[in-house]
């Protein structure tokens, strides 16, 4: 397995994940996430790093990757569908579909290509990304159901 090169082809990426249409699904399901478990909107303009929490970027020297701005630890569930639509406006001629467990989630073309932001971001081996999200196979195309996150405050009295 090998991901999409993220760096090397941001060029070609970039322009795709400005659309009103990538962008429609960010927003939707990204907000899941930050307003479920920080009560906190995620709106048009925002970018899913802004509200990271977690030093996975302390130990890596040199220049951010402008791709990390659509990176946030633990949020695979909630950026899956953004991931699955931008590798679609980017490799259109190819059958992206999701595959999804409780672990992870990621985007696959059915052969050896993952589109995934996070997991190349952290350095995760493809094979091992691969492993750990193919618990389900979406149909090609279609997005994962994506729910609201659980409050943060709600979970202190469990």
């Amino acid at each position: 397995m090998r991901y999409y090169d993220l760096v090397a082809n941001w060029r070609k990426v970039a322009p795709h994940v400005e659309t009103p249409a990538v962008q429609r699904v960010l927003i939707r399901d990204f907000n899941k996430l930050t307003y479920g478990q920080w009560r906190k909107p995620f709106l048009a303009g925002m970018k899913p790093c802004q509200f990271e929490n977690c030093d996975w970027q302390i130990s890596r020297a040199g220049r951010r990757p402008a791709y990390w701005q659509y990176v946030k630890h633990s949020a695979c569930h909630w950026l899956v569908n953004f991931n699955l639509v931008t590798a679609e406006h980017v490799l259109p001629d190819r059958p992206w579909r999701i595959i999804t467990s409780d672990k992870h989630s990621t985007v696959w073309d059915g052969d050896e290509m993952l589109f995934d932001f996070n997991f190349q971001a952290f350095r995760v081996d493809p094979d091992e990304c691969f492993e750990l999200a193919m618990d389900e196979e979406l149909p090609i195309g279609a997005h994962r159901k994506t729910r609201m996150a659980k409050y943060w405050k709600s979970q202190l009295s469990q």
